[in-house]
């Protein structure tokens, strides 16, 4: 049985995660898919939209291992990095600037006075490529592109009103994004920011309350397409707010910065019990 079982409840603009500190490998005899569906179960476990292992990294000053609570890992996830950022700090793990390693990019973060996390990094310019998708005899335009994990955006009249959970996972499956699928948002264009859009998350299987990698990828789209000026805001579902901005580098990669909420919300621990009880 684990030494230690302490977890820290974090939120990234009410996108929730357990957070474990695994450098010494505590958590190593887990399944971790396995033990991120256990834990994220909002019933029988803390319940989080996801769970995140922070180890030792021969790239940056951590890296952070995010698993969405479907078991499934995350190539990147903008609000769980953010969090990640966050517990360095709180644990002393490291200082206020940071590099954080997840899959095979590292990401520069940095804990503001404020409270916010800045993360800063660099992607390759993709442009959003409109797609036309027909379900039973329908067609649904949107516009598909990859920030570290896929996102198809779908523009609507009222955000109140958008189907986030009915159209939202027949899109999440459509077979024209492959075994993959991808995750779906909805946003609301008006003249005036902040930008409101809601998200159907792959992964989680249904709405939650923000997505960071979907944050920059509408900006994206609403800064080359729509002609929208950096930074961009955008209002998630909880009401809080993510800024996005956007340049261009001499190789026409996107440097991006993407800034928000990181909230400590409370730590526990895991009884043996619980952790027995999930593994007979």
């Amino acid at each position: 049985m684990l030494k230690q079982n302490e977890f820290y409840k974090m939120s990234g603009a009410g996108n929730d995660f357990v957070v474990v500190d695994n450098r010494n490998g505590l958590y190593n005899s887990f399944d971790f898919s396995h033990l991120a569906r256990l834990v994220c179960q909002r019933r029988f476990g803390v319940g989080a939209d996801g769970m995140i292992f922070i180890e030792n990294s021969k790239k940056a000053n951590i890296k952070a291992r995010i698993f969405n609570s479907d078991g499934s890992e995350a190539e990147f996830c903008g609000n769980g990095l953010r969090c990640s950022a966050r517990f360095a700090l709180l644990k002393v793990i490291a200082g206020r600037r940071m590099t954080i390693e997840i899959m095979n990019q590292v990401v520069d973060a940095e804990v503001l006075l404020d409270g916010n996390v800045l993360l800063e990094f660099q992607i390759i310019n993709n442009k959003p490529n409109l797609k036309e998708l027909y379900l039973q005899g329908k067609k649904i335009k949107g516009y598909f592109l990859k920030v570290g994990v896929p996102h198809f955006i779908v523009f609507v009249k009222e955000i109140e009103k958008a189907p986030v959970l009915s159209l939202g996972s027949i899109l999440r499956r459509h077979p024209d994004f492959g075994k993959e699928g991808t995750n779906v948002h909805f946003i609301e264009l008006k003249d005036e920011q902040p930008f409101k859009y809601r998200t159907f998350e792959r992964g989680v299987e249904g709405e939650t309350l923000a997505c960071g990698s979907g944050a920059v990828a509408i900006a994206i789209l609403l800064k080359f397409t729509f002609n929208k000026p950096s930074p961009l805001k955008l209002l998630t579902r909880s009401n809080k707010i993510l800024e996005v901005n956007i340049k261009k580098d001499r190789f026409q990669s996107l440097q991006i910065s993407l800034i928000g909420d990181a909230f400590f919300v409370y730590k526990g621990n895991f009884s043996d019990e619980f952790l027995q009880g999930g593994y007979k």
